[in-house]
């Protein structure tokens, strides 16, 4: 068992950032091969608007930076498209330099893939499409790194993220194949979604597939539960009051 909080930012992250743009029709009538062109394309442009603010990214490092109680940790996770979050890590904490204690990972884990280029995109995920089935999900060195390390954590937070699509149903299968060996079975689940219906989903999907593991809700953006001082992590002992 390790002390790393699990992050999983969902779209609502993304739009609380100002970036809401979505696979228009036409694109989406368009032949897969043709669709990704489209999107990195869109995405880097609407990333690089001057209308996108990332105050919530700043203030949420700020905060687990000021007040993560030792040992524990936070590792982060995204099916978003966009790198919103790994760009402001590495704007605070550039590829080697030194890595605070309270980051487990300074590496984004993009479980849908990124528009982001790197020299080296190797070890990345392959971009999948809300419009893709499960099986499209591929094993990838990442995709592996992630599930390898949280499968030892015990507490989980989850933000503006439903799992709808199919391809985000893939951690759900994944989660219940391992469920009664590892200590995920028993891990607790925060789940932060100001629309009250896709809240109570999400936390029926979760305690579905995990029956053994404990979740809670908060009905609020994710804003307003940073102004709250994310008190279920207060409660659990994450981060000092």
């Amino acid at each position: 068992m390790t002390t790393a909080v699990e992050w999983f930012f969902g779209r609502g992250l993304s739009i609380g950032c100002g970036l809401d743009w979505v696979v228009p029709d036409d694109c989406k009538a368009r032949p897969r091969a043709q669709q990704i062109p489209v999107i990195r394309q869109a995405v880097c442009k609407q990333m690089a608007d001057p209308k996108i603010d990332t105050t919530d990214i700043t203030r949420l490092l700020d905060i687990l930076a000021d007040r993560t109680a030792p040992p524990w940790q936070h590792r982060f996770h995204t099916t978003n498209w966009d790198y919103l979050l790994q760009r402001e890590i590495t704007r605070l904490y550039p590829a080697g330099s030194y890595k605070p204690r309270w980051l487990a990972s300074s590496h984004v884990y993009h479980h849908n893939g990124t528009v982001e280029k790197l020299a080296n995109n190797a070890c990345r995920s392959p971009i999948l499409l809300e419009t893709d089935v499960e099986d499209a999900r591929v094993a990838s060195l990442e995709s592996d790194k992630a599930f390898t390390s949280f499968v030892w954590s015990r507490v989980f937070v989850v933000v503006g993220m439903s799992f709808e699509c199919a391809v985000d149903r893939f951690l759900f299968r994944a989660l219940r194949r391992v469920q009664d060996e590892m200590p995920l079975g028993e891990s607790h689940w925060i789940v932060v979604n100001p629309c009250v219906q896709s809240l109570q989903d999400t936390l029926y999907k979760l305690n579905t597939a995990l029956p053994g593991a404990t979740t809670s809700g908060s009905a609020l953006r994710f804003d307003s539960w940073l102004n709250q001082k994310m008190p279920q992590l207060q409660r659990r002992g994450v981060l000092t009051a």
